[in-house]
């Protein structure tokens, strides 16, 4: 793909294209900022998205290297400059259109999703666990939720109180199925 192409796919992702140096691009919407590099010399592309700070990826370690090998297919997460990135790469040579959109739908994704639904579920599964080793109800895990959630630490503590009853009850149905497939060892 040559760079005239690639300006004009990358027209096509959404939000504002603006070339920063030759052969360099950043695409912005409200949510987030892609940034696309290339080297026609090198004959490589790569595109990012910052996902997170370095510092609160760090405990996430072991959880993002097991989805850069199986689940975030062509992308991958990278460290650099303080900084939890998805990045995409590849031959500029051999790059087509399709696959450059496919790769920043999947930048996107990460950068939307990660692989944090994985890990909240199975953080849930710990709670689950701990809670039913306590010998608490369902109604006592769900009154748990809503104090995480009132804390900060299940949505933003911002939101309107319609906002809050969506999330709450997303959480509320995740931990309704973990309930009932978690069954706490017995000694």
């Amino acid at each position: 793909m040559d760079l005239t192409a690639l300006q004009s796919a990358l027209a096509s992702a959404g939000g504002v294209v603006t070339e920063m140096a030759p052969g360099q691009w950043q695409i912005e919407a409200e949510q987030w900022r892609l940034l696309v590099l290339t080297s026609v010399e090198r004959d490589w592309l790569r595109a990012m998205i910052p996902i997170m700070p370095e510092a609160e990826a760090l405990p996430l370690a072991a959880q993002l290297l097991d989805a850069s090998f199986d689940r975030t297919r062509e992308a991958r997460f990278a460290l650099q400059n303080g900084v939890l990135w998805a990045v995409f790469q590849h031959r500029l040579s051999t790059l087509n259109a399709e696959d450059l959109q496919s790769a920043l739908s999947q930048l996107l994704q990460l950068h939307t999703y990660g692989t944090f639904e994985e890990l909240a579920e199975a953080k849930l599964k710990a709670i689950v666990l701990g809670l039913q080793g306590q010998q608490k109800s369902l109604e006592e895990a769900y009154q748990m939720l809503e104090r995480l959630y009132d804390e900060g630490v299940l949505g933003d503590l911002g939101s309107s109180r319609e906002e809050r009853e969506k999330v709450l009850q997303v959480w509320r149905q995740k931990l309704a199925r973990l309930w009932q497939q978690t069954d706490y060892p017995q000694n």
